[in-house]
């Protein structure tokens, strides 16, 4: 096993293992220098928090000329996102996250919030040469994270030719296999700290985790956190469990769906699970943890 150095990028560390053998180092070297130039040019492009990114160009000016196919693509993905979950993810939350303290500044001071959030469909239009948005700003990071890690998957594998790999980006995996042998992922537990629910396998599966309590803070006696549902007005941080589990076919899925989960209802989470082929667990402290079929977790 070959494992490159870490990579700091969109707000948190990159761990990447390669098991295919006979990796020289300069090789090695090759693939770390393009793992992170993928990376840094994703964040300079598409974060929230970089004033000269696109998605800040277009959040301000509410037009972006000739943008990327790439970032076509993300505001794409976001619209059927939107629409897979009945409007419950949203990518236009910028401006609420914006309001509760989440800014570029990160100055975790609340002020007045917006009252709602638009429609994507309404306010977001994709022509030749342009994206106009007319309201709202968008956040990508409800699934930016999990789709830049399916990026790194696809370059390892068409790029580099490596066949068995692990990319871990704050909890947001991705992994083909160790040789053919499912990889072992652990469940954090999301209030103790070094301690696990248990562990599940994935194989050519992306995985993540959500919990509110990894970015939450409090101003004036209240508490906020990233999680927002959207799809009350107000929209509001209110969730039904305390951490979620998602095993998808990409990671940018497992991304979106892993904050979606946090929300829905279990009957409502099982139905967008068999839509989406996904498998789920959820954890509501004390020491209920629930899952689909598809979910198979070893207890530690």
């Amino acid at each position: 096993m070959f494992q490159l150095p870490t990579i700091s990028a969109l707000g948190t560390q990159f761990y990447i293992e390669i098991f295919d053998t006979d990796i020289d180092q300069t090789t090695l070297n090759a693939t770390y220098g393009s793992v992170q130039f993928l990376l840094s040019t994703f964040e300079e492009h598409y974060s929230r928090f970089k004033k000269t990114s696109l998605v800040s160009q277009l959040n301000t000016d509410k037009i972006l000329t000739n943008p990327p196919a790439q970032f076509i693509e993300l505001v794409t993905l976001g619209l059927k996102l939107y629409d897979d979950t009945d409007g419950m993810f949203n990518m236009l939350v910028g401006e609420t996250l914006n309001a509760r303290g989440y800014d570029s500044n990160y100055s975790f001071i609340a002020t007045a919030e917006p009252e709602s959030t638009p429609n994507p469909h309404d306010v977001l239009t994709i022509e030749t040469g342009k994206i106009t948005l007319t309201a709202g700003q968008i956040d990508l990071g409800g699934y930016g994270k999990g789709f830049a890690i399916d990026l790194i998957a696809k370059h390892l594998k068409s790029e580099c030719g490596y066949t068995y790999f692990f990319i871990n980006g704050g909890g947001d995996i991705y992994g083909t296999s160790d040789n053919g042998t499912p990889i072992t992922v652990y469940l954090e537990h999301p209030l103790e700290a070094e301690t696990f629910l248990g562990s599940t396998a994935i194989l050519n599966q992306g995985f993540a985790a959500s919990s509110p309590y990894k970015r939450s803070w409090v101003h004036k006696g209240a508490t906020y956190h990233h999680i927002i549902n959207t799809n009350q007005d107000p929209p509001t941080n209110s969730i039904l469990c305390d951490a979620s589990f998602i095993i998808a076919d990409s990671c940018v899925q497992a991304d979106a769906f892993a904050t979606i989960a946090l929300m829905l209802e279990t009957g409502d989470l099982t139905q967008l699970a068999e839509k989406n082929k996904l498998a789920y667990a959820t954890f509501t402290a004390p020491t209920t943890l629930m899952r689909n079929e598809a979910f198979v977790v070893q207890i530690i």
